[in-house]
């Protein structure tokens, strides 16, 4: 029989396997049963067949006639599709007949009525959460290779993901969540080739590979089975100006490294870079000393580095050759060992020509008679007291045959835009770009956003287990990483907020994502300010510590045990310029305010010390005099007096109450004569650690901020 046809004779009704119908006879019809009170969600329900296990079979009957199972009141009955010379049955009485459809009242179907399926009753639609996500999923510029799904490595991954018979995943390899959105300053092969920039793309791969190939960094061979053969890609740059304009489009010719196997294609990969203390400090010895400063940049730099492994490569997509591949003779960009084996080449070439590295202060500082260098991988900083000895010093060392190209006074560095206003003698410290980009990723800059005078509110940020989930429109965690190299570098006012709503990247709720867009909204107040160095003349170091004892307790849920956690701020100061800020909740559990303070004045100096340390190194290559490196003073500032008086102690006194101090709190007093420290009262007004333990209102939180900052 047609099928179309019988649902017409029988609306409801639905054929039965033939594998389960009598033998010589008509398909029975049957319809499956349902609850009382319950139809089909649509009129495609009606149309499902029949599951096997909704017939029951009864093999012991001799008779060849099937057991159906019961049917509920209410419901059709069974009956069999007539032949074709079968007389139609009359039709029943419409008074006898049960209310339609669309005249009984609707109830909610429970069937559908769970955590995973949504309804709209009023429009009679079903939507089912998981295809929602898909379209919000598919929505996005994934950044996936197809090579790498198509790969024996995913697919094992893949199968090791436990996913139960519904298609709920209780968990999943964290590799397959690697991929990230793109951005549109690091295009793909397809985006830049694709995109308004190709011919600029375009020219920066030839450059790339006539630079490679200038440089002899490899050998083209035949492939051969025995290879471990690493595939090679290619990473699109598009540099910019502190501010956001296009500087320079960049073409790198990059390694897949995570296919190397260790102790065959690398061995070690460590490789340090230079402290930002160590780049402020310079900064403002350089407005005190007049010191001249220059920026170098280096001409494909881990191709410089030669390699000691056997290294095979693929033929760069574009330039491709058949069944070639590389052999490296020099390191290129994402091998595992490509960053150690250029600072190493690096210093290898700066003590060749009279640099000695100061490793027990700063492992990439290094000092000469006549010049100071900082390394930041590939970024070089040099500083003397004359032009003429930095000049030197960079033909010496393209004498040992490095490529470089010198470029103007120190202007940018790792993205921070420094400023020289040489009527006031200050530098100014600025991420104009970075902060746009948070506000743009935050969607703050509408009028239902309105700018806020405090990063964080006057209460801490908590936990919040049972508040709403979060809106989801913007990666927290990225966000919160831009937020951190902000505040790392030139924004120390936004530290303590910072701080806060980085506990939270796991498990969000809605609460942690309005202290993250209120800082963007601070933020966007403030957009062109940043840290200003002003310097008083004086090399002394000046250290600000505060402590907010058990400042989640009241607000924060009990059986957390961070709730009874205290938080620690302090800030170093060299000639009053801060070098060093940090605010962070202690790892030890303080039992009163004095043991708090005193717990944060510790952690303090633990900073203080080694900055002393590092001043004296680079002072005596400038010209500071030894009387007074051996005499300069370093004040701590702490208002609370317990902590004072308890700090001023000789080693091995202590006060009734700090009896149960450990050790690991005690170990500085021992270092204040012999080092010059002196510990000082001062006034709460005048802590400028109070903006790094907690939240300040206005008035005061400006006040602070004109002292830290300098606006």
């Amino acid at each position: 029989y047609d099928r179309r046809q019988r649902q017409a004779r029988h609306p409801g009704h639905t054929p039965l396997p033939p594998s389960l119908a009598p033998e010589g006879g008509p398909p029975i019809v049957g319809a499956r049963p349902a609850p009382i009170d319950q139809e089909p969600v649509n009129d495609e329900e009606a149309d499902l067949p029949l599951d096997h296990e909704d017939i029951n079979v009864n093999p012991n009957d001799d008779d060849d006639e099937l057991s159906l199972p019961d049917i509920p009141a209410g419901n059709e009955e069974l009956e069999a599709d007539p032949p074709d010379n079968a007389a139609q049955a009359p039709n029943p009485d419409p008074a006898e007949q049960p209310m339609g459809r669309g005249a009984r009242q609707r109830k909610p179907n429970p069937r559908f009525f769970d955590d995973s399926t949504w309804i709209n009753y009023n429009s009679k639609s079903k939507f089912r959460l998981e295809d929602l996500n898909k379209q919000r999923l598919n929505a996005l510029t994934w950044a996936t290779m197809i090579t790498t799904l198509e790969s024996t490595e995913f697919k094992r991954m893949w199968k090791m993901s436990d996913i139960d018979s519904n298609g709920e995943c209780h968990w999943m390899h964290p590799m397959i969540l690697a991929a990230k959105a793109n951005s549109e300053d690091n295009p793909t092969w397809d985006q830049a080739m694709s995109g308004p920039l190709a011919d600029g793309y375009w020219k920066a791969a030839q450059t790339e590979i006539e630079t490679l190939e200038r440089k002899d960094a490899w050998d083209v061979i035949d492939r051969t089975p025995d290879m471990n053969v690493l595939p090679s890609t290619w990473a699109f740059k598009c540099k910019r100006f502190p501010n956001g304009d296009v500087r320079k489009l960049k073409g790198r010719l990059c390694v897949r490294g995570d296919r190397q196997v260790q102790d065959v294609d690398f061995f070690e990969t460590f490789a340090p870079v230079v402290s930002w203390n160590t780049v402020r400090l310079m900064l403002v010895m350089s407005l005190i000393m007049g010191l001249a400063t220059k920026q170098v940049d280096y001409t494909a730099a881990f191709v410089q580095a030669p390699i000691d492994e056997d290294v095979f490569v693929e033929m760069p997509r574009g330039f491709s050759q058949p069944r070639k591949v590389l052999k490296l003779k020099r390191s290129l960009y994402g091998l595992k060992q490509s960053p150690r084996n250029f600072f190493q080449f690096l210093k290898g070439n700066l003590e060749s020509i009279g640099f000695r590295n100061n490793a027990d202060v700063d492992p990439c500082l290094f000092i000469s008679d006549k010049c100071i260098v900082l390394v930041y991988v590939d970024d070089t900083l040099f500083y003397a007291p004359r032009q003429e000895y930095i000049d030197e010093a960079i033909e010496k060392l393209r004498g040992t045959g490095m490529e470089l190209e010198p470029e103007d006074s120190v202007a940018g560095f790792l993205g921070v835009h420094i400023q020289r206003n040489e009527s006031d003698q200050s530098i100014t410290l600025t991420q104009e770009g970075l902060t746009r980009r948070i506000i743009d990723a935050l969607a703050v800059t509408t009028r239902h956003k309105p700018i806020k005078h405090t990063p964080a509110t006057k209460e801490p940020l908590t936990i919040d287990k049972d508040g709403d989930p979060p809106d989801s429109l913007y990666n927290y965690a990225s966000v919160v990483g831009m937020l951190q190299y902000l505040q790392a570098h030139s924004r120390p006012d936004i530290t303590y907020a910072v701080s806060q709503v980085a506990r939270f990247t796991y498990n969000t709720r809605k609460s942690h994502e309005e202290a993250l867009e209120r800082i963007g909204q601070y933020l966007r107040g403030t957009i062109t300010k940043g840290l200003v160095l002003r310097p008083t003349g004086r090399f002394n170091i000046d250290c600000y510590v505060d402590a907010d004892f058990c400042g989640l307790w009241p607000f924060e849920d009990k059986s957390n045990p961070t709730s009874v956690k205290s938080r620690t701020g302090f800030v170093i100061c060299i000639s009053d310029c801060p070098v060093i800020w940090t605010s962070k909740l202690q790892d030890l559990i303080c039992l009163s305010t004095m043991e708090a303070e005193y717990c944060a004045l510790s952690t303090a100096m633990k900073e203080v010390i080694p900055l002393r340390r590092l001043f004296k190194s680079i002072g005596t290559s400038i010209g500071i005099s030894e009387n007074y490196l051996t005499k300069f003073k370093t004040t701590v500032h702490e208002d609370n007096s317990g902590a004072l008086t308890l700090a001023n102690l000789e080693p091995g006194r202590h006060t009734p109450r700090s009896k149960h101090f450990a050790v690991r709190l005690h170990w500085f007093r021992s270092h204040l004569k012999p080092n010059e420290i002196e510990i000082v009262p001062i006034k709460t007004a005048n802590q400028r650690a109070d903006i790094l333990t907690k939240g300040l209102t206005k008035q005061p939180y400006e006040s602070i901020r004109k002292q830290l900052c300098g606006w």
